[in-house]
This record gives structure tokens, sequence and C-alpha cells, in this order.
């Protein structure tokens, strides 16, 4: 049996979920690097992230719910709107570039705790 990555994610909560998603869909979903993450904020930086693992042989079943994840997230962000110019259009998960503390605070992993939002019209940052 041979494991392909399907996911990295940034923390530990994220990963579990799609974990749980997987397995509902009965696909077996394997998390690498979990246990270090979760001892500390600042190690899934180092050690690049919780990876999310299945079986070669469930390749295409997960393919088909990786298009269904990304139609339902996109379906939900169509309802986030930037302040300045209300256009939906925006990259999510950034880290602020606002300020040289932000540069700090990402570096540490602080930043990446909220959902960060950066519009593609008008180059807005929001929360």
């Amino acid at each position: 049996m041979s494991l392909l990555t399907v996911r990295v994610f940034p923390n530990l909560t994220e990963a579990n979920l799609f974990k749980l998603r997987l397995e509902s869909e009965g696909v077996d979903c394997y998390l690498f690097d979990e246990n270090i993450a979760g001892m500390d904020i600042t190690y899934d930086v180092a050690i690049g992230g919780i990876k999310a693992k299945v079986n070669s042989a469930d390749t295409e079943r997960v393919k088909e719910i990786l298009k269904m994840l990304e139609a339902e997230q996109k379906e939900k962000d169509i309802f986030i709107k930037c302040p300045v110019c209300e256009s939906t259009e925006h990259y999510k998960n950034i880290i602020s570039t606002k300020g040289w503390w932000a540069i700090i605070w990402a570096f540490l992993g602080v930043g990446r705790q909220t959902q960060n939002y950066k519009c593609k019209e008008c180059g807005n940052e929001f929360v």
C-alpha cells in the first residue's frame, strides 16, 4: 500500500476536519506530523504543515471529493464581501503584509490563526 499526500494543513483543526470528511465519504485518511504540530503552534511551519495522506487506490474518489469540497467552499465565499468595494473576488488565508509587525507575527505563526482575505479588486486586506 502506497500513500499519497492530498493536502497539507497549517493547523491540526483543519487537518482533522478534512480527515473526518474523507472518512465520512468512505476513504481512509492518515495524518502525518500531527503530533509534532500539536505540541507547539510554531512547529507546523518547521515541518511543512500537517500532511493528509490516502491510499493510492483511492485517488479517483479523493479527486471527486476535493472537487465537491472546492465547490462548497466557493459557494460559501460568494457571501464574503470586501468592506471597501463590496467585491466577492478575493484571496483567502493570506498572511497580512501591513506593517513590519505583521511580518514578525506571520513568522511566529500568530497571524495564521484567523481567516484573512485580500480583495482582488482594490487590494484591501480584511478579516
